[in-house]
């Protein structure tokens, strides 16, 4: 008992000796977001700005000298929207929640003419940041950051505003909402989000090894924010002619990047 005492003791103080070392600090933060969208297609525009809450942990690690990596784990919580604006109308069909894709138009007769959308997605992101300190001036010390964030799409859902058509007749509309829709994961969001940018802002030592910091950051998407391509078979939404209906549908799908301005705040120990 006493060796294993005598051991637990040892590997505490080494521990202890490395994270002083290194400079380790952990802790809890909080992320409040713009969204900023770019329409990269004439068939949307930007409704208003979009809105992130994130929560997670935040991770600072001492290189050398004033130079630290900032890193962790956090959950963001985001929505945007989108207003419709093609020349003809749009449409999808659907099941239930489940928005269907072009190959699987037979299964379902409900028609949805879509005129706004609302995004609300779930993301777990991992930030990458090389953090650049001043000595202590008093009990705060500034910074400035620069990195990416990677994010990983975790879940999606709309709420879509517009008009129903009940068993496909086009000749009988419904004003509705089609809530809390669905599609097939990494038809329409990017599942694999990254985002460049700088950030600054200080660090209060109110105690101990304790500091609270809070920081502005913007942050520009290198990746875009819908997915891409020109296969039909993949897509959902569809642009229609009631009176010309031998002209047939149009499949297309969004285009957009995404800006965002943040305001993080948090603890540290």
């Amino acid at each position: 008992m006493k060796k294993l005492i005598l051991c637990a003791v040892l590997v505490g103080l080494s521990t202890a000796g490395i994270a002083q070392e290194k400079k380790v600090k952990a802790g809890l933060g909080y992320q409040f977001g713009m969204n900023f969208n770019k329409p990269g297609t004439k068939n949307i525009e930007r409704n208003g700005v979009g809105v992130q809450n994130s929560l997670g942990l935040n991770l600072q690690f001492g290189l050398s000298g004033n130079l630290s990596l900032a890193t962790g784990l956090e959950f963001d919580f985001e929505s945007f929207k989108y207003g419709i604006v093609t020349k003809l109308p749009t449409y999808y069909r659907f099941t239930d929640t489940d928005i269907q894709k072009f190959e699987d138009l037979d299964t379902t007769n409900s028609i949805f003419q879509l005129a706004e959308r609302k995004y609300k997605n779930t993301f777990v992101t991992v930030p990458l940041m090389l953090m650049f300190e001043t000595n202590p001036i008093g009990d705060f010390v500034y910074y400035g950051k620069f990195g990416a964030r990677t994010s990983f799409l975790l879940k999606s859902t709309m709420n879509d505003s517009g008009t129903l058509y009940n068993d496909g007749d086009l000749t009988k509309p419904t004003p509705s909402e089609n809530n809390e829709m669905r599609t097939p994961y990494g038809n329409d969001l990017f599942i694999f989000r990254t985002t460049v940018g700088l950030a600054g802002g200080a660090q209060w030592n109110f105690t101990g090894n304790t500091n609270m910091f809070a920081e502005l950051g913007f942050y520009y998407g290198v990746t875009p924010v819908h997915v891409g391509g020109s296969n039909q078979e993949n897509m959902t939404l569809f642009t229609y002619d009631v009176a010309n209906p031998t002209a047939g549908a149009e499949y297309y799908r969004f285009k957009a990047s995404q800006s965002q301005l943040c305001l993080k705040i948090g603890i540290l120990f």
